[in-house]
């Protein structure tokens, strides 16, 4: 393979974009609706009522995708946004509907061959598959974002201020200071929420479909029938969200949760960790991040890692295969 060969075209850049523009439009509306609308239902919930109730499953806590410290606060709660499953679906959607799109996909429609005849190299289309899908990713996560952003900044929070009080010792009641009575204040949720702390998170749902991205397109350069890649991906989904369930679920069990790339998606974490610390926390590369072992941003570039992997193999497959006739 030449290096000219390396590259994009013009051309198959805008015929990708064409056959995605639907799928695409429908999913960052919905995923911009959806973070605008998660957001404003935070609101809805004083978790401050149910404070007592979760302290009794606080041993269940290590189901929970994030700690119940952090339900108690407006960022912690914002922040579960990107363990949704609506969210989860949609980036899963866009990228094994287009990861297996690139040959099988072609395959199946009957025209891989009709492109490979014209001076077009497999690289330089493979390549410019890869962009027109990894571009559309990193769309969807900012459309999540931006709707968070929409809704962080129009919705307005209530909370009572009651009066000064004092705690009477050894009895173990409050004493009011003043008859004055309880004072309702109103302020916007971005005096509460920063949308700088959900910069990592973002970044992680990039690298978690990213690595989708590149498994469709392996298995995709692999099959001529898309069914069948679409359903080699699932597979490989579905074993290793069962690995992870199993591995939080059952301490025996626990070295099956480090065998799951759903371990390196931590949005969570991130967030607490920007909480506890700086903006700059999660994209530490020196210090290992509590109950794992690698850094925060180690897990991130793992998926990538990953993900540039299978796009490798993918890449060497389909250049070195020879296609099957169109039916």
């Amino acid at each position: 393979m030449h290096w000219r060969d390396i590259g994009i075209d013009r051309m198959l850049i805008r015929k990708f974009i064409g056959q995605s523009s639907l799928l695409f439009s429908a999913l960052a509306v919905a995923l911009f609706a959806f973070g605008w609308v998660r957001v404003w239902v935070v609101k809805l919930l004083d978790m401050g009522q149910f404070q007592t109730i979760l302290e009794q499953f606080r041993d269940y806590e290590k189901f929970a995708p994030i700690e119940f410290d952090a339900l108690f606060t407006y960022s912690g709660r914002v922040g579960m946004t990107f363990d949704e499953p609506i969210v989860i679906l949609c980036t899963v959607i866009w990228c094994i509907a287009r990861g297996s799109d690139v040959v099988s996909g072609e395959l199946g429609r009957g025209t891989l061959e009709m492109l490979l005849s014209q001076p077009i190299s497999r690289a330089r289309f493979m390549l410019s598959h890869a962009v027109v899908s990894i571009g559309g990713l990193i769309a969807l996560c900012l459309a999540l974002w931006a709707g968070m952003a929409v809704g962080v900044h129009l919705t307005t929070l209530s909370e009572t201020i009651p009066p000064p009080s004092v705690r009477v010792p050894f009895l173990g009641f409050e004493l009011p200071l003043t008859n004055d009575p309880p004072v309702e204040q109103t302020f916007p949720m971005s005096d509460r929420v920063d949308l700088r702390i959900y910069t990592a998170s973002v970044f992680h749902l990039f690298a978690f479909g990213f690595f989708l991205l590149g498994l469709s397109a392996c298995f995709s350069s692999l099959d001529r029938y898309r069914w069948r890649t679409i359903g080699a991906v699932m597979t490989v989904y579905v074993i290793q969200l069962i690995m992870y369930g199993l591995g939080k679920a059952a301490e025996p069990l626990a070295f099956l949760q480090g065998m799951s790339f759903f371990n390196c998606y931590k949005p969570q974490q991130m967030t607490s960790l920007i909480r506890d610390g700086s903006l700059w926390s999660p994209w530490s590369l020196s210090v290992p991040l509590d109950g794992g072992w690698l850094p925060p941003l180690g897990y991130p570039m793992l998926l990538l890692g990953l993900g540039v992997a299978c796009y490798m193999i993918a890449l060497v497959v389909f250049t070195r295969r020879d296609l099957p006739a169109p039916l």
